[in-house]
């Protein structure tokens, strides 16, 4: 179907189009805007006819002819997100465009995402081990410190860290049965989570650093009979302690560095 350049808007398929239309001639003119597409934009189609890109009246709605295929118009009480297609005319030498009204859709989507964010804010268990994560385990050691510091009761705090032999990977089987294992060698008061991929946090209220050190060895010893019992092999892994006593004017945050560094130390002190 052969289509005048100049009388697009006249064609009733063109003005009857659900959808929004706009037409582009071969020098990228606009020579066509459907009612559609002026009820998206709130315009008129005269505002449109005969401008390039650059020399769109309003700087809003410039959007329209860019190359992304959502498209955001903002200003004179527009706030609109449009879905666009191209299509070429063939022998017409004539560029449509088709847009769609996806604002509700876009909102929607949106909303998802910050409702999936805030899920993740208030989560408060690792989902490979069903453990106590990194964003609780802050919180449960800041109210550990304050109740210390308030009644001077003893709180050690210990990192886990699982060291693989013979450049292994950590996968996922290994840090549940590690995390399994630990689980069943702690004592209900004792709060144990994933600091992070391969590390492990141990809160040990009212337990002071000795107590906590024959604690940390009876874990350590156990490991060898984990591997053989559950790998019926020598282990591909062992596991690195780091440990600290909270103490007066200690934080979280600085207990939480110095049992990290309690952890670096482990490791130095095992390659000398």
């Amino acid at each position: 179907m052969a289509t005048n350049q100049t009388n697009i808007s006249k064609q009733a398929w063109f003005k009857s189009c659900p959808v929004g239309l706009m037409a582009l001639n071969s020098q990228g003119t606009i020579c066509g805007v459907n009612p559609a597409l002026e009820a998206m934009t709130g315009l008129s189609a005269e505002l449109f006819l005969g401008q390039s890109r650059e020399g769109l009246s309003s700087a809003a709605h410039c959007p329209l002819l860019e190359k992304s295929d959502l498209v955001h118009l903002q200003g004179s009480g527009v706030d609109r997100w449009l879905q666009r297609e191209t299509r070429e005319l063939k022998g017409d030498g004539i560029t449509l465009l088709y847009f769609q009204d996806v604002t509700e859709l876009y909102r929607l989507r949106q909303k998802n995402e910050q409702l999936i964010h805030r899920m993740e804010e208030l989560s408060i268990t690792d989902t490979l081990t069903g453990l106590t994560n990194r964003r609780a385990l802050t919180r449960m050691l800041d109210a550990q410190v304050t109740r210390s510091r308030r009644y001077q009761n003893p709180l050690t705090l210990a990192l886990v860290e699982i060291i693989p032999q013979n450049s292994e990977t950590i996968s996922d089987e290994l840090v549940l049965t590690v995390s399994n294992y630990l689980r069943d060698r702690l004592r209900w008061a004792d709060v144990l989570g994933r600091w992070n991929d391969n590390r492990f946090m141990l809160m040990l209220p009212e337990t002071s650093e000795e107590a906590a050190s024959a604690l940390i060895e009876n874990i350590s010893n156990g490991v060898a009979d984990l591997a053989s019992t559950d790998r019926e092999q020598a282990p591909g892994f062992y596991l690195r302690f780091g440990l600290v006593e909270w103490g007066k004017g200690l934080d979280s945050a600085r207990l939480t560095r110095q049992v990290e560094h309690a952890l670096d130390a482990a490791e130095a002190s095992m390659a000398s």
